[in-house]
């Protein structure tokens, strides 16, 4: 599908040589997003009962995804008598891995979007409220700095 400029616009945007400009194409990677998540690995056991759930969501929704989805590469491999898991690898080199033994076949498919969505960098524990690069020289405001008190009244009372 071609760009197309909505007919208020083309007379405005009307060359001299009686052509539309044309929008420019993105080059050198300008406009382009590089999802973080490469590669998901489905592992499942097939005669364990806790993959039952692996293998409905692998019959049934895993293809969907696959299309859905064509920058992740979706691997499924058998792993004997373990618990079924979902790992990802992400571009920077990290990975992450899910237990998915207790879940049903309806909360498989949000483990697997919530591992697509991650960035891959490891989870931070904030230790301040601001972070800035430059401080100010008066602090944070706080409430109990104020050394006199305000009383508010009632305007009805007066």
């Amino acid at each position: 599908m071609s760009f197309q400029i909505p007919r208020v616009l083309n007379n405005i945007v009307r060359a001299h040589n009686n052509q539309y400009i044309k929008p420019a194409k993105p080059k050198n990677g300008v406009g382009s997003f590089v999802f973080p998540c490469r590669k998901l690995v489905f592992n499942y056991c097939e005669r364990s009962g806790s993959s039952k759930s692996m293998m409905e969501y692998l019959q049934k929704e895993a293809i969907e995804f696959a299309k859905q989805n064509p920058q992740i590469e979706v691997v499924v491999q058998p792993r004997p008598s373990k618990h079924p898991i979902i790992r990802a690898f992400y571009t920077n080199g990290q990975q992450k891995t899910k237990c998915v033994r207790k879940c049903s076949t309806q909360e498989i498919p949000q483990v697997v979007k919530s591992l697509r969505d991650h960035s891959g960098r490891k989870l931070l524990r904030w230790n301040r409220y601001v972070i800035s690069d430059t401080p100010s020289v008066r602090g944070i405001y706080s409430p109990f700095h104020v050394k006199e008190e305000h009383v508010i009244s009632d305007l009805k009372s007066h």
